[in-house]
């Protein structure tokens, strides 16, 4: 008897151990399913973080970026600036010589002394033989380039067409005739600002594309064999019109080069400010000053 009794009592806690093994898997199962779905979570939360990482980081270097677009933005303001506290300042000294040649009277119609006759006539003689490029101004000792011949629209860089009769002009300039006589290069535009990007990298305003033609005329007279002491270039830009700029026409003959032939030692008295404009490395303007060779 005792021992059937301690049969069935074996079997008994055989069940029960069997019924609690079964209750605790399931747990398990639960429980590891819970996890996998805490682990899904966690990694779509790490890949959320990611990206907001990412995403700050591009703001991060966007803000740095306009930061320093910003700076060199402030810095380019502040060149104009000064660039054109320059060219105020190149263009009241400009206005100055002026006014003292006028006084002097070396480009005004009343008073102004006659060239000589033998330059007089050398000065016709080439007039004559270039109708279409140039106009001789015997009352004011001038010699007028038409600016559209000259050169290209919005460019300094002379025609080559225009070569020969720049040549025959230093002739006249180097000849006996003008022997006591020096030349005042003037550039003039049209009121046109400049518009093309590539054209204002080279010429910002037309001061400097006045200034920047005359330049380039002075250089070609040098070129030529003529005397870098014996030019001088200015540059007026729109300020000095001899035509109405409501037409094209008028703007064509507003775009011009002016040759002025003057006493020997008229340049002199504004070599010192030009010197000093040089010395500020200023990038071109109404000026009076030699080229240099």
């Amino acid at each position: 008897m005792r021992g059937g009794m301690w049969t069935t009592g074996c079997l008994a806690g055989v069940v029960v151990l069997g019924a609690s093994g079964c209750v605790s898997l399931s747990e398990h199962k639960r429980v590891k399913s819970a996890n996998r779905t805490l682990e899904a979570e966690k990694q779509a939360l790490n890949q959320e973080l990611f990206d907001e990482r990412s995403v700050t980081d591009n703001l991060r270097t966007r803000i740095q970026s306009l930061e320093r677009e910003g700076n060199a933005n402030a810095e380019l303001l502040s060149n104009l600036r000064g660039e054109n506290d320059l060219l105020d300042e190149m263009r009241r000294m400009a206005q100055s010589s002026l006014e003292d040649m006028q006084k002097r009277q070396l480009f005004t119609d009343l008073g102004v002394p006659k060239l000589p006759q033998p330059l007089d006539t050398e000065l016709k003689r080439f007039a004559e033989a270039y109708p279409d490029a140039v106009i001789y101004d015997a009352a004011r000792g001038t010699v007028k380039w038409k600016g559209d011949l000259l050169f290209p629209l919005g460019s300094a860089e002379v025609n080559s067409a225009s070569m020969a009769a720049l040549r025959s002009f230093t002739d006249v300039l180097q000849s006996q005739a003008a022997a006591d006589f020096e030349a005042i290069v003037v550039g003039h535009t049209d009121h046109k600002p400049i518009q093309r990007p590539e054209t204002r990298q080279k010429h910002p305003t037309n001061w400097h594309l006045s200034a920047h033609r005359a330049i380039a005329v002075g250089e070609i007279l040098q070129r030529n064999g003529y005397s870098a002491d014996r030019v001088g270039v200015m540059g007026c830009s729109e300020y000095r019109p001899i035509a109405d700029n409501a037409s094209e026409g008028g703007q064509s003959q507003n775009r011009r080069v002016e040759i002025y032939l003057v006493p020997r030692g008229s340049i002199v008295t504004t070599s010192l400010a030009a010197v000093q404009l040089t010395r500020k490395e200023a990038p071109g303007g109404a000026v009076l000053a030699a080229p240099q060779p």
